[in-house]
């Protein structure tokens, strides 16, 4: 697996949306910082940036589901 192929991120609330959005992830735990690991193409990176420019949208009770959801994730590793 090489890295460049792979989008990693520990924003657990950058996860959260694109989740929403659809992208599957894997996490990875270690000690006490978990990172998020999605698989890397073009609309990945346009819809990270398009959360990171303030300019995505999603349906706000799908998007605090994911919240929680991944925080339960986290919580259970």
């Amino acid at each position: 697996m090489e890295q460049n192929l792979k989008y990693t991120t520990s924003d657990l609330y950058l996860t959260a949306y694109l989740r929403v959005k659809g992208f599957k992830m894997d996490v990875e735990k270690n000690k006490n910082k978990a990172v998020f690991i999605f698989d890397k193409t073009d609309e990945l990176t346009t819809k990270v940036n398009e959360y990171l420019n303030e300019l995505g949208s999603c349906e706000p009770l799908s998007y605090s589901n994911s919240i929680k959801n991944l925080k339960n994730l986290l919580y259970n590793l």
